[in-house]
């Protein structure tokens, strides 16, 4: 993959994390302050709204934490980014 690519790629996960954690979490009816209280790392509420908004990016461990919080099936989370 060519440099671009892998520019766009990663443009594109970091837009589909940011968008997929805010509707994660709305959708089950949770604050930013809850979802912060449940992480295993420790992070506020300013945290998931930085995430949120694309101000600061989360860890790999850190998207791991929330996608095992939300119950997030990790092969079919990451399957967009697999090219045939």
């Amino acid at each position: 993959m060519k440099e671009i690519e892998r520019k766009r790629s990663a443009e594109s996960f970091k837009l589909h994390v940011q968008r997929s954690l805010r509707q994660m979490r709305q959708s089950k009816g949770m604050s930013q302050a809850q979802l912060a209280k449940k992480m295993i790392s420790n992070v506020d509420q300013s945290t998931i709204s930085n995430w949120e908004s694309g101000k600061s990016e989360m860890t790999m461990t850190q998207l791991l934490d929330v996608l095992f919080i939300f119950g997030v099936d990790l092969d079919s989370y990451f399957s967009f980014l697999r090219r045939d």
